[in-house]
C-alpha cells in the first residue's frame, strides 16, 4: 500500500526475524565494548582527553555546550507535537505508529535508564573522579549510562529504519535515505558531545547505544503482535499514546 493514501488501520514498517538478530548482535558487541572500556580506567581517561580536545577554545566549547544541553530538547518537542499533528494532517498518519514507538521506547527506557540502571551501577560522574577533568558543566545525578544518549536514539532509531524500510507500505526513496543519514549524524555526534564536554565516560555511551537498539527490537517485536492479534487498532492506540505522553511528562517532571 503506498503510504499517500489515507487509511484507518494503524501500521508500523515491517522488521522481519534476520534484521531483528542483526540489531540485536549489534546491541551485544557495543555491551561487550562497554564492558571492556568499563573495565579499562586508563582507556576511559583517554577517551575523555581526545574527545574533550574538539573543545579546546571558548568558540567550540560554547557551541558543544549548547548543543549537548538543548539540541535533544529542540527535536523531542517537535516529534510530541507531531503525534497529535498526525490525527489530522493526512501525510503524518502513515508516520502515527512510528511515533508511538519513539514514544514507548521513551517511556519505558528513560525509567530503566534512570533511576534503575543509574542507582544499580551508582557511578560517579567523570569530573568527580578525575578533579583536573574540565568539565564545560555539572549536571545532576549519576553517569552510567548516558540518558541523553539513550533518548536521541530511542528518538531517531524508529525512525531511521522507517526511512530505510521499503516494504510496500513505507516506500524508500533518496530524500528519506538522506534524512535517515542525518538523523543518524545527529543522533551520534549528540551521543560523543557528552565526551566533549566532560560529563561521560567512552562506555556510558556505547552502553545507551546498545539499551536503545536492544529495547527497540524487544517493543517493536511486542507492537507487531498487538497489531496482529488486533489488541492494538485504530480505535484503542490514540488512548494508549495519549498514556505514553502522560507517563513522560510525569516522569520529566518527576525525575528532571
Amino acid at each position: 500500500m503506498n503510504e499517500n493514501i489515507q487509511t484507518s488501520e494503524v501500521k508500523l514498517f515491517s522488521l522481519d526475524k534476520g534484521q531483528k538478530i542483526f540489531l540485536f548482535i549489534i546491541a551485544v558487541i557495543l555491551w561487550v565494548l562497554t564492558l571492556l572500556s568499563y573495565l579499562n580506567p586508563g582507556f576511559e581517561y583517554f577517551m575523555l582527553q581526545s574527545f574533550q580536545s574538539l573543545a579546546n577554545n571558548p568558540t567550540m566549547a560554547n557551541l558543544w555546550y549548547l548543543y549537548t544541553k538543548y539540541a535533544l530538547y529542540v527535536v523531542s518537542l517537535p516529534i510530541l507535537a507531531l503525534y497529535f499533528i498526525s490525527y489530522k494532517v493526512n501525510f503524518l498518519k502513515p508516520y502515527r505508529l512510528v511515533i508511538f514507538l519513539v514514544l514507548l521506547i521513551s517511556a519505558v527506557g528513560s525509567i530503566l535508564v534512570d533511576p534503575f540502571l543509574k542507582d544499580l551501577v551508582a557511578r560517579p560522574r567523570p569530573w568527580i573522579v578525575y578533579p583536573e577533568i574540565g568539565s564545560l558543566y555539572h549536571p545532576s545525578g549519576l553517569s552510567f549510562p548516558s540518558e541523553h544518549t539513550f533518548e536521541v536514539f530511542a528518538l531517531t532509531l524508529p525512525f531511521i529504519i522507517c526511512f530505510l524500510t521499503d516494504d510496500g507500505y513505507f516506500i524508500r526513496s533518496k530524500k528519506k535515505i538522506f534524512l535517515a543519514l542525518i538523523l543518524l549524524i545527529f543522533a551520534l555526534t549528540l551521543s560523543f558531545s557528552r565526551l566533549i564536554v566532560g560529563v561521560h565516560y567512552f562506555s556510558d555511551i556505547l552502553f545507551s547505544i546498545g539499551f536503545s537498539l536492544f529495547l527497540l527490537v524487544i517493543l517493536v517485536s511486542l507492537l507487531q503482535w498487538l497489531l496482529k492479534s488486533g489488541k492494538l487498532n485504530s480505535q484503542n492506540e490514540k488512548w494508549y499514546g495519549l498514556l505514553l505522553v502522560i507517563i513522560l511528562i510525569t516522569y520529566m517532571l518527576l525525575v528532571h
